[in-house]
């Protein structure tokens, strides 16, 4: 079954955005389904990785999400078994990336599927060979570039008793083809670099951000307060610099980096004054990748015609105007050269947890061209992960990246994000109560997807909002889950849709008219 849906809902609003809906038929998850991933898409498929059953599986899906194929990911050869790292999808091919521990070293292969009928094109194929350090393994990391043009692929070996790490870096472009390859070693003091952010650009250029001091009681009577790093390398590995990353008399509340169009790398945060414990503002700037130099360098408290409009949504509001809790989820360039930051309200409690989002837009140079307010109140239970000792902070990277399912966990909360790469606007679509549809009743929380229609919201590149409501929940439907979605990178995400054992794909486009 196959059907289709358009927006209903304030008519006057229609001729500024399109949006189309679809889904695809309905399927059954196995008991066992661990793990529950789109990993890329062409012209007419789409692919998802699968866990179950003890064993990886590879679905290939038409264009309307529906199943046509699904294939056992082989994962030994003889009596040699091999542990699957990643499933990449980069310049229309498809590769598995699997592992092999010997006695004394990790052997790193890629292998090419098939697209037609999901076997493998070739022999596992050796990228790297990465000896034990005084009996250590590494462990592996992999990041895309926005375009997906280039993949990184990082081996760190971290050894906290003598402070040191020891890293590989391997930058693949089209085929598999290496382009660079570097292997270094940090030391450092404490506990060293974590919560690492590996970014490559469309240059080959990568980036490192780590966590290097956390916030604690004592960094109160200490010149630095909780802090990052930054290792850049360039120039096809040749050139590193260290950044280190701190604000002199604030903390830092969020950071996030990213690629920009010519080989830049963009930083941008959030910030709260020395004694707060709020946010109350952001920070920005680049680094050349030519000289290394930092420039549009800027600082901005939030504005006080934001911190109204946040008060006339009766937003909690600290002394000195500070915002509580947020977390800085995106950070998106634009074919403009503006920079879009994206960070939610996240509660740790039970109810409202997953609030208003906070849309702050960058000119090329750093300076705040525009803010907006998202409203909407979202009740995430969170005993779930506490028992689980999950970090809510982190738990939406987590979900999104690794497709893991937990059937104790309803993910119906927090957003998806429409940003296609060779655009100016976004959408961002979430879960919202049905009473909600008239905007002259009394707002209520969105908890139970049973009374819930998907709303979107977009936002042009002037900062003007449109706001649209996709579908009512019906009883035949399955529950949206925007918290796991597939960006496509043009107008159209992939929400995956469950109810009990049952799942199928929300497919979303916003055409702009």
């Amino acid at each position: 079954m196959f059907w289709k849906l358009l927006l209903f809902g304030f008519p006057e609003l229609i001729f500024s955005q399109h949006i189309e809906y679809t889904a695809s038929k309905a399927y059954f998850n196995m008991g066992s389904t661990t793990v529950h991933k789109i990993i890329g898409h062409d012209a007419e498929h789409y692919y998802v990785i699968k866990f179950y059953g003890n064993q990886y599986h590879l679905e290939k899906l038409d264009g309307n999400l529906n199943l046509i194929l699904t294939k056992p990911v082989k994962l030994f050869e003889g009596l040699k078994t091999y542990d699957l790292e990643t499933i990449v999808h980069f310049h229309n091919e498809l590769y598995i990336i699997a592992s092999r521990r010997k006695f004394s070293e990790t052997l790193l292969y890629y292998q090419k599927i098939d697209k037609e009928n999901l076997t493998p094109l070739t022999d596992l194929i050796e990228i790297a060979t990465v000896r034990f350090i005084r009996g250590n393994w590494p462990d592996f990391y992999f990041a895309l570039s926005r375009n997906e043009t280039k993949l990184l692929v990082v081996s760190v070996i971290k050894l906290n008793w003598s402070k040191v790490q020891y890293n590989e870096y391997y930058v693949f472009g089209k085929g598999m083809e290496q382009e660079w390859t570097r292997k270094d070693f940090y030391e450092f003091t404490g506990q060293g670099p974590r919560e690492n952010n590996y970014v490559v650009d469309e240059q080959g250029n990568v980036s490192v951000l780590c966590l290097m001091k956390r916030e604690s009681i004592l960094s109160l009577f200490q010149d630095m307060k909780n802090s990052y790093i930054i290792y850049r390398y360039t120039q096809q590995g040749r050139f590193f610099r260290e950044y280190p990353l701190t604000l002199m008399n604030r903390y830092i509340r969020g950071v996030k980096i990213i690629g920009g169009a010519n080989g830049e790398l963009i930083c941008s945060g959030l910030y709260s004054e020395l004694f707060r414990a709020g946010v109350g503002g952001t920070f920005f700037f680049k680094i050349d990748p030519e000289d290394g130099r930092i420039y549009d360098n800027q600082t901005y408290p939030f504005s006080d015609d934001l911190i109204v409009r946040l008060m006339e949504t009766r937003e909690p509001i600290m002394a000195d105007d500070e915002l509580m809790k947020y977390r800085l989820y995106d950070l998106v360039l634009r074919k403009n050269g503006k920079i879009i930051l994206i960070a939610e309200q996240l509660f740790e409690q039970s109810y409202n947890t997953y609030n208003n989002l906070i849309v702050i837009c960058f000119d090329s140079t750093g300076q705040v061209d525009w803010n907006q307010i998202v409203t909407k109140r979202q009740d995430f239970d969170i005993r779930y992960l506490m028992q689980q000792k999950q970090d809510i902070a982190g738990y939406r990277d987590m979900v999104k990246e690794t497709g893991s399912l937990n059937e104790y966990i309803e993910n119906y909360c927090s957003y998806a994000l429409i940003a296609p790469v060779d655009g100016n606007d976004i959408t961002i679509i979430y879960n919202e109560h049905i009473q909600n549809i008239e905007a002259d009743k009394k707002q209520k929380s969105f908890s139970h997807p049973r009374r819930s229609f998907l709303a979107a919201v977009r936002i042009d590149e002037y900062g003007n909002i449109t706001r649209m409501n996709i579908v009512k929940w019906k009883r035949k439907l399955l529950y949206p889950e925007p918290m796991r979605y597939y960006d496509t990178l043009g107008n159209t995400v992939i929400i995956p849709a469950f109810k009990g054992r049952k799942y199928n794909y929300y497919k979303i486009t916003a055409d702009y008219l």
